[in-house]
């Protein structure tokens, strides 16, 4: 058997240098975002923990107050359509759609979507199974005691979370747009919920603290891809070092090519 030439072994050794930094930054990333959404659930059930039935706290009345001045009527008008779209069947159909597309573009990460939009509903529908708060009353208007957390918010968080980070990491939107993406969306889905009284402050951030766990938490364990082959092909490092052994071959069969024909 020849033995391997220097600059093979060199080759090799850079390309199993790059996988195992592939896989050691995949394991550090993955381990950060679940970190991430352990926390944001300990945060969702904390402040739970801390609302009353029937007694909202001070910083929910100050925020419904606030919310209720007629110089924000304007708002409450451009932000009504989105009621539709903070149902299961407004976000779930965007979440296929859109998993749809990443797919003919031949990227990964359709399932992440698909999941976090189903289960942006169903977990928050199996909390308020259990959890009970009074909504913020309205005349003429039956009593609701399914306040926290709120769904809408909670749905389009995870939607929006997992979305965002899957079109950042096939690189089809930038780190900015993903950022403006994930906030844009909760922040305009929370605010609207506000607005329109059928929630309070807190029922609108636990649901942001329940929506960005479980899209994080769909995006670590559905939305990374396999990165032993593609990894490969994309380091700089091994491209060097297959251009710069390419150039060697050739430029040692020119010096010997006189040598064979004498």
């Amino acid at each position: 058997m020849a033995a391997k030439r220097p600059e093979d072994l060199r080759l090799s050794h850079a390309v199993t240098t790059d996988l195992r930094e592939s896989r050691s930054s995949a394991r550090s990333a993955r381990i950060r975002m679940t970190s991430g959404a352990i926390a944001s659930v300990i945060g969702f059930a904390l402040l739970g923990n801390q609302l009353e039935f029937d007694e909202p706290t001070a910083f929910d009345r100050r925020i419904r107050r606030l919310a209720q001045r007629a110089a924000l009527d304007p708002a409450r008008v451009v932000l009504k359509p989105l009621f539709p779209l903070g149902l299961p069947g407004g976000y779930i159909p965007i979440a296929y759609a859109t998993a749809r597309w990443i797919h003919h573009r031949q990227r990964r990460g359709s399932r992440a979507i698909v999941a976090a939009a189903w289960l942006g509903w169903l977990v928050h529908r199996a909390v308020k199974l259990g959890y009970f708060r009074e909504r913020p009353p309205k005349p003429r208007a039956r009593r609701r005691v399914d306040s926290y957390p709120s769904g809408h918010t909670t749905g389009t968080t995870a939607l929006a979370v997992t979305a965002a980070l899957v079109l950042r990491r096939d690189r089809l939107i930038s780190t900015k747009t993903a950022a403006a993406i994930a906030a844009s969306a909760s922040i305009a889905m929370g605010a609207y919920r506000v607005l329109a009284d059928d929630h309070w402050a807190t029922d609108v951030l636990g649901g942001w603290l329940l929506g960005s766990a479980i899209g994080v938490t769909c995006y670590a364990t559905l939305g990374e891809p396999n990165r032993r082959a593609p990894r490969v092909v994309r380091s700089k490092r091994a491209i060097r070092e297959l251009e710069l052994t390419s150039r060697q071959s050739r430029r040692r069969d020119r010096l010997e090519q006189p040598s064979s024909a004498t």
